[in-house]
């Protein structure tokens, strides 16, 4: 231990400061200080009547088993959906089986079936021409709601400029590996506190996919989501380059599964930011520094990816190479006492998300409703 502290002791401030940047550690550690010190500006839906309707559309495949709990907790829901519309999007298990199950018990309202897998997007779509709410709330089959979630969501909307909201998501199965259970702190870090704070100053820049509330009449308008990868992110910008706001309701909660490998985990995140990647870059063309008329919240979501997104995953290995050179065969030592000095730092974090929004690890919701 004396050996890491003396190894720190004698780095740059400046590789201190990039190692800590490498690992995204201010981007939480700023935003939960920030959102301490300024709670009061913290939006909260809490206390706001909502007149509006929501129809829920649950886009699935393959997602029989999570598809009653599901709709179990909807159900619950302190704002009830006018409706349920669940879209088997070429199911080859037991989803059509469970969601007409689940219709001739009258808790969904339609079942749509595609022949053939079409994409989240064409299901979403397919079902929104039915949809008769103000709201449409879209939602994957493995989640599961608190049961004031949706009511918190809707009153977003009472801002007439607010064409979409996403709530709060934490992993339900966190207990199953060493990778749900590093997913659990990650969501606390960059969805808890992430968005809340960019939320303060209007810079959301993805609605979820797991749970995302939209204005049907927008939606119908702007022809519906995009039926390329990405969908999600690639809806949100279109919906900020039109002017309108994107909220994060931090006090609406969900849960929903995370990868349970890590190969899957590799997978889903090497998708995620490959689609990124595309959207903002080639569809948006938002590497540079300063659009014509862009707002100033709109700069600071590009920013904030570019700065503790891109910069940190592709300097990655040239950091490990430079680390490699400049402290031959102490690097593995060097490397260690920033794994340990992050380790602290994230404990605090934790400790302020505790504080903060009343949340820890290993606190499920998928078992109420099961």
């Amino acid at each position: 231990m004396s050996e890491m502290v003396e190894v720190l002791a004698g780095t740059s401030l400046f590789l201190l400061a990039f190692s800590l940047l490498i690992f995204d550690i201010p981007r939480y550690t700023l935003s939960l200080v920030s959102l301490a010190l300024f709670s009061s500006k913290r939006r909260s839906a809490s206390g706001t009547v909502c007149e509006a309707t929501v129809s829920v559309i649950i886009p699935t495949f393959n997602g029989g088993s999570g598809l009653a709990p599901s709709i179990s907790s909807l159900r619950r829901q302190t704002l009830r959906p006018v409706e349920i519309i669940v879209v088997d999007d070429g199911s080859t298990d037991q989803t059509r089986a469970v969601a007409e199950r689940a219709r001739a018990q009258g808790l969904v309202d339609m079942v749509i079936c595609h022949g053939t897998r079409c994409g989240r997007s064409a299901a979403i779509n397919a079902a929104a021409r039915f949809a008769r709410g103000d709201l449409l709330l879209t939602v994957d089959a493995d989640t599961v709601f608190e049961p004031n979630a949706v009511e918190r969501l809707a009153a977003a909307f009472g801002d007439p400029l607010v064409a979409g909201a996403s709530c709060n998501i934490a992993i339900s199965n966190e207990r199953d590996s060493i990778w749900t259970g590093l997913q659990s702190v990650e969501y606390l870090m960059s969805i808890t506190a992430g968005r809340s704070i960019l939320d303060v100053v209007d810079a959301i820049a993805c609605l979820s996919g797991a749970c995302s509330m939209y204005r049907r009449d927008i939606f119908t308008q702007q022809g519906g989501l995009d039926v390329g990868p990405g969908e999600d992110m690639e809806y949100t910008l279109r919906l900020r380059r039109l002017g309108y706001v994107i909220r994060f309701v931090s006090d609406a909660w969900a849960e929903t599964a995370g990868p349970a490998s890590g190969i899957s985990l590799l997978r889903q995140r090497a998708r995620w930011d490959r689609d990124a990647l595309r959207i903002r870059f080639m569809m948006y063309g938002e590497l540079s520094f300063r659009h014509p008329l862009e707002r100033l919240p709109d700069t600071i979501q590009r920013l904030d990816f570019i700065v503790f997104d891109l910069v940190p995953t592709l300097s990655l290995p040239f950091y490990l190479a430079y680390i490699v050179l400049l402290f031959g065969p102490d690097a593995v030592l060097f490397l260690s006492a920033i794994y340990l000095l992050l380790l602290w730092i994230s404990v605090f974090n934790m400790a302020l998300v505790f504080a903060l929004f009343q949340r820890s690890v290993g606190k499920t919701l998928a078992g109420r409703w099961r």
